[in-house]
């Protein structure tokens, strides 16, 4: 089989187990979401712990703490990707499958924002057109809907941002999620500790699945990273861009079909409108890779 072969089979896979995380998560619907995360972010620690071990860069990655630039990198992307994953967590299991799904279309827009802010980067046309329909979008669920949709804005930006981070951070994803998990790991061990003495845990005292898929939040957490890097690193990168929208796409079916969750002609429109801007977007970024490589 060919590398490319494999590496878009591995996108693939990765894509596809982030659509379907909604469905994991609705099995620990009885558990507070805080401390789903807390767990989650413990035993991805551990998880991730022994795969570096046995990668035999444990200790590398944890040389890198040392430098104080890298270690305030990943202090924010701590913050953004813990506030992601609590906020995802908390909107499926509260019936909001479909804002998260319109959250993660998003995404990629808010980043073009973000370097436009931040980086002073320059704005093509193309983008500029994504972007004005991304607002006509949310124009539309607020005056269609009379609400922001908050939680499709709040993950996009966060998880924007993150990516925008953890570009500066320096560390490849395996070792810069083990650097974020260790980061929140101590105070999230604390807080399962404290849930514990106060008679407020579902840990160990539901049964024996809710334990089971607790505990596998971690391995369910890095495996579809683990796949994810290993497609990138044999993949172009405008194909790994389009295949970003796989995740979403997933978890808009089961949010519409699997759970029923109310899809409106005023909704639709604004999933119709993203959809148009991602067109856009990404023809936008294959004219700009095309003309890189013809110079």
């Amino acid at each position: 089989m060919k590398e490319s072969t494999k590496g878009f089979l591995s996108g693939l896979a990765a894509y596809s187990l982030w659509g379907i995380f909604p469905i994991y998560w609705k099995f620990l619907k009885e558990v507070n979401p805080f401390e789903i995360v807390f767990h989650r972010i413990i035993w991805s620690f551990l998880f991730l712990n022994l795969i570096l071990l046995l990668q035999r860069q444990l200790r590398e990655t944890l040389s890198y703490l040392k430098d104080k630039k890298i270690l305030k990198y990943f202090l924010l992307s701590s913050l953004m990707i813990g506030s992601n994953w609590f906020l995802y967590i908390w909107a499926v299991n509260t019936g909001k499958i479909l804002e998260t799904s319109l959250g993660y279309y998003m995404a990629p827009i808010f980043n073009v924002l973000l370097g436009r802010i931040v980086l002073k980067e320059k704005m093509t046309k193309g983008r500029a057109i994504a972007f004005t329909i991304v607002v006509i979008a949310l124009l539309n669920m607020i005056l269609g809907l009379n609400h922001l949709p908050w939680v499709s804005v709040i993950l996009a930006i966060t998880f924007s941002y993150y990516g925008f981070l953890r570009k500066n951070g320096k560390l490849g994803s395996i070792q810069g999620l083990f650097v974020e998990t260790l980061v929140m790991g101590i105070p999230s061990f604390l807080l399962i500790i404290y849930l514990s003495f106060i008679h407020k845990s579902s840990f160990l005292t539901i049964n024996y699945k809710i334990d089971t898929l607790l505990i596998l939040s971690g391995p369910a957490t890095a495996i579809p990273l683990l796949t994810f890097a290993y497609a990138a690193r044999r993949l172009q990168f405008i194909t790994l861009g389009i295949m970003q929208y796989i995740a979403p796409t997933i978890a808009f079916f089961i949010g519409a079909f699997l759970y029923k969750e109310p899809l409106n002609f005023k909704y639709l429109i604004t999933f119709i409108l993203i959809w148009i801007a991602l067109i856009i977007y990404i023809l936008d970024s294959y004219i700009i890779i095309y003309r890189y490589k013809k110079n």
